[in-house]
């Protein structure tokens, strides 16, 4: 008896993701005898550590945070249910770019300010190629123009308070796109309205 060619095709719903991200892979047998079985190997092999399970058609990717961009070539193994079990191959690689650095210290130049009146937010230790957004934290709207990284420490302006305000802010990769919001907020007290 000749078994049919297996054979499989291997995809990916995101081939480019960031470090935060998820992708699905897909592995789509055809031919030879099913049921299969399954088995996924990555190239490095610590991206086999990202998938929630190796041995399904569709497993998900969970990527290691590295901080530098990677690419992970993964490979499924197709075995079939002919005796003598026939198997096939095929790979798809993803490419993983980092998030910018989310640690760095936040602060007011002024922590309170007369009502009417701003002050500017800092970021030290800003990171070339990283843009960065000043948003109030309670609906991550946009408070300012972004500001570029320069390596060191940046202000972002507040513009005129009238009401103590708590921000964050969203540091952008300005070539891929990757995002995150810096761990740290910081609140600025605004003095009520004096009147005479």
């Amino acid at each position: 008896t000749v078994n049919p060619a297996l054979s499989v095709l291997a995809g990916t719903a995101d081939n480019l993701i960031c470090e935060d991200g998820t992708t699905d892979l897909t592995a789509n047998p055809s031919g030879g005898t099913g049921p299969y079985t399954y088995l996924w190997t990555s190239v490095p092999a610590s991206g086999v550590t990202g998938l929630d399970d190796t041995g399904i058609a569709s497993p998900e990717f969970t990527p290691p945070v590295t901080g530098v961009q990677t690419s992970y070539v993964f490979t499924v193994t197709v075995t079939d249910d002919f005796t003598g079990s026939c198997t096939a191959q095929d790979d798809i690689t993803v490419t993983v770019d980092p998030i910018p650095d989310n640690s760095l210290a936040v602060s007011a130049v002024s922590g309170t300010v007369c009502n009417g009146t701003g002050t500017s937010v800092t970021v030290s230790g800003s990171e070339l190629g990283v843009d960065y957004i000043l948003r109030n934290d309670s609906d991550n709207s946009q408070v300012c123009t972004l500001v570029s990284g320069t390596g060191g420490l940046i202000s972002l302006p507040t513009g005129n308070l009238t009401a103590t305000t708590t921000f964050n802010v969203l540091a952008v990769n300005s070539s891929t796109g990757c995002d995150t919001e810096l761990s740290s907020t910081v609140s600025v007290t605004v003095n009520p309205a004096l009147s005479v």
